[in-house]
């Protein structure tokens, strides 16, 4: 037997190591993947907002509900009442007068919008299974960086771990391990008992496992057997993942002691869609001349921008989202939205995000009967005073105000948003309200309607205001036809931030 060359350790740790990984591969793959033998459905976690107890990527395995019904308390997975097509994952929290299930993401504020039918329910989460899915939320996201990296990854694994346990001995070298390599020595005597060639021992042939300097006796078997391993690991993770995706990551201790984690949305794109917006400008434009501003909801009402005064392709506010954001500087830069259909609402909401360090205030976003320029009607708007404070303006015969107890011109991203309605007119700001007037369900008449973003009139406004024209970063203006609840205002602000 000779000695092994030192550098023949390193690899053999190198496969080592290559073999457990993907072993471990294998073993959470299969973890989400068997229980959809017994009937179980694993679903992909989308959402992050209850980080980092679940992570995105993680598959969430719910148990079918069987005869008994659910209690109270517990993580249910069902059809989305407001979304078809769509799985939510919810805590239950209580049964209400209609017999409904009352469902609640731990990460929200109240409780869903819609009640949800037992028949609808298709499981109580009971485990779950780390990371598996990423690669699929990459897919989905258009991530191709950490998609392509983690199947670089993965080949070399399998490239190294499809190594010989013997790598790197050369072909003349014999270890006592290869019996076949052994030749055995020819027969020992003297005269007497030795008759002629016939009584020589024949030598055995040699072993054609190691012919042309090949690996040792046993490697094409171990080659086999790890790719073999391979091939389980991706049909196994392929099963776990296969499922649609639930829109919401859920929390609560199940009687496995697995904690799951209850969430919204994971983009900012996908809490704004899910409110079904009548104008969404993401002011992800590139070209600080072209006029045009893209409308992403469904009616495409392609607004307009300034010629001048702004800056096209800032960082945008949303972290998970694609895109980029627009930058004003207080003076000639906005954008219109083409004329609204019949006057301007009484129902609505309006959100935008916004980062300055200005200390002269300006117009935010809000309602005016001129497309640039000052308006002469000019109501239902958010602006910002010279100390940063973000106010919320109605005018239903004499002016009605709601404003923010902090400011906001501290050079970081805030969301504001604002809703009128029978129930009142509301402020937000970083998905909390922060003040409300039940009184006021009307506005001042303004037809035609435009909805001006960063510039407009201001006169006879209240709190220090030095110019009209707001200074700073603006990000996804967005117009609803409805007044969202406290809910779906933080669960926007939440797929923002984390």
């Amino acid at each position: 037997m000779t000695d092994s060359p030192p550098w023949t350790w390193p690899w053999l740790l190198a496969t080592s190591l290559s073999r457990a990984a993907l072993a471990a591969l294998v073993c959470l793959g299969l973890w989400g993947a068997v229980p959809l033998a017994i009937g179980w459905h694993p679903t992909t976690v989308s959402s992050g907002s209850m980080l980092p107890r679940l992570q995105v990527g993680d598959v969430a395995v719910s148990r079918p509900l069987g005869a008994a019904p659910p209690a109270v308390g517990s993580v249910l997975l069902f059809d989305d009442p407001d979304h078809p097509g769509r799985l939510r994952l919810h805590r239950f929290v209580r049964i209400d007068d209609d017999g409904m299930l009352v469902t609640r993401g731990d990460a929200n504020t109240g409780d869903d919008s819609t009640p949800v039918a037992l028949t609808a329910v298709r499981g109580i989460a009971t485990l779950r299974v780390p990371w598996v899915a990423l690669p699929v939320v990459w897919l989905r996201e258009r991530s191709w960086l950490p998609l392509g990296l983690t199947v670089l990854g993965l080949l070399g694994l399998l490239a190294v771990a499809a190594r010989s346990r013997s790598f790197g001995f050369p072909d003349d070298e014999e270890t006592e391990d290869d019996p076949g390599s052994q030749v055995p020595p020819p027969a020992v005597g003297g005269d007497a008992g030795l008759s002629g060639p016939d009584e020589l021992a024949t030598p055995r042939p040699p072993n054609p496992a190691r012919t042309g300097g090949g690996p040792t006796t046993g490697s094409a078997p171990v080659t086999r057997r790890v790719r073999q391993l391979g091939v389980v690991g991706v049909v196994a993770l392929l099963g776990c993942v296969s499922a649609a995706p639930a829109d919401a990551a859920f929390t609560d201790r199940t009687t496995t002691s697995a904690v799951l984690v209850a969430a919204t949305y994971f983009k900012c794109a996908n809490a704004v869609t899910a409110g079904v917006p009548s104008l969404w400008y993401r002011m992800d434009e590139t070209s600080a001349t072209a006029t045009a501003a893209t409308d992403s909801s469904t009616y495409a009402r392609t607004g307009t921008y300034s010629s001048a005064g702004r800056t096209a392709g800032t960082s945008r506010a949303c972290v998970r989202d694609t895109g980029r954001a627009m930058t004003f500087d207080g003076s000639s830069g906005s954008l219109s939205s083409p004329a609204l259909s019949g006057a301007a609402p009484n129902t609505f909401t309006i959100g935008i995000w916004f980062r300055t360090t200005t200390t002269r205030g300006g117009k935010i976003i809000g309602f005016g009967n001129a497309s640039s320029g000052l308006s002469g009607v000019y109501d239902r708007h958010l602006y910002l005073t010279d100390t940063g404070i973000v106010v919320f303006g109605m005018f239903p015969g004499t002016v009605k105000t709601l404003a923010s107890p902090t400011s906001y011109n501290d050079g970081g991203w805030h969301q504001t948003m604002a809703t009128l309605s029978s129930a009142g007119m509301r402020l937000y700001v970083d998905g909390k309200l922060l003040g409300s007037d039940p009184s006021v369900t009307t506005g001042d008449s303004i037809n035609p309607a435009y909805l001006r973003i960063g510039s407009d009139n201001l006169n006879g406004w209240p709190y220090p205001i030095s110019s009209y024209s707001f200074a700073g970063t603006l990000d996804d203006a967005v117009l609803y036809p409805t007044a969202l609840t406290a809910a779906q205002v933080a669960a926007q602000y939440e797929a923002g931030t984390n």
